[in-house]
């Protein structure tokens, strides 16, 4: 398997963004096969996981002809400059963080030092 990169330059910024693949041999004699709306979302939310800018369709179309195209033209590597637009606070759920999802190791409360101060039921004292 060969490996393949596409960089993504935002033009605004001109803050850089990179997804690579490995295509088996079949695939990069024919890399349209390869580009299936699966394939097209995966890097579609991989792009915007990193960027934390709005990858939308057109977009979604430049990179992916350019990239179909450097294939076939024997290139590995693929740069696409685009005019790219933060994304809406409403969309950010729709963000999926790929970073570190372990629960931290719980820490038992020290409640030695925790006394009543007066009453039946007394506020306590923390300090």
């Amino acid at each position: 398997m060969v490996q393949y990169s596409i960089t993504i330059t935002n033009k605004n910024t001109t803050q850089k963004y990179r997804y690579n693949l490995d295509l088996e041999q079949h695939y990069e004699n024919y890399p349209t096969i390869f580009f299936t709306p699966i394939i097209c979302h995966k890097i579609r939310n991989e792009l915007e996981s990193q960027s934390g800018y709005q990858i939308n369709n057109t977009h979604l179309q430049i990179i992916i002809k350019t990239w179909i195209q450097d294939i076939e033209e024997g290139y590995r590597d693929s740069d696409v400059i685009l005019d790219l637009v933060k994304m809406n606070p409403q969309d950010i759920h729709n963000l999926i963080e790929l970073g570190n999802q372990k629960n931290p190791p719980l820490i038992s409360p020290d409640l030695s030092d925790i006394e009543p101060k007066i009453g039946a039921l007394p506020p306590l004292d923390f300090s």
